[in-house]
């Protein structure tokens, strides 16, 4: 899949369409200061399998830019666990959130989906449109997946 960046494109709108980005994902600017901005955003997410070209209006490339970490670019300990716990608060808030607004998160297939309390019993439920898919970045797996 690729995403077209257009010079108009406005900087949170970019923000938000690069979150949704898989490996192996394109993205295309017509415009050096998004290319420079998206650039900047794959740099400072460290995202190496994301494929950033700059085109001209005949769609060819002028620029193209793939982050490469460098070899000494392990991140420490410390910092991994200060992460963790950043990330376990922040889950422990929409947790909270959804128990407050009465919604339940399911683990459902080989994702996560957010259904009404009232709905996560019925699995009818959990593939139709009251339950919204969890985009996890490729991040949540189950102990199942782990094992094999």
């Amino acid at each position: 899949m690729h995403i077209e960046i257009t010079s108009t494109t406005a900087q949170q709108q970019v923000h938000d369409e690069l979150r949704q980005l898989r490996s192996g994902d394109r993205v295309h600017c017509d415009n050096v200061g998004q290319f420079l901005f998206c650039k900047r955003l794959l740099e400072q997410w460290r995202w190496g399998d994301i494929l950033l070209l700059m085109m001209d209006d005949q769609k060819q490339v002028l620029k193209q830019f793939k982050y490469k970490p460098p070899a000494h670019d392990e991140v420490p300990r410390e910092r991994l666990l200060k992460d963790q716990e950043q990330v376990v608060h922040a889950l422990e808030k929409v947790f909270a959130h959804c128990h407050k607004v009465g919604l339940q998160v399911v683990s459902f297939s080989d994702g996560l989906v957010v259904v009404p309390k009232d709905l996560a019993e019925d699995p009818m439920a959990l593939c139709s449109a009251a339950a919204l898919g969890i985009n996890d970045y490729e991040t949540y797996t189950t102990f199942a997946e782990q094992v094999e």
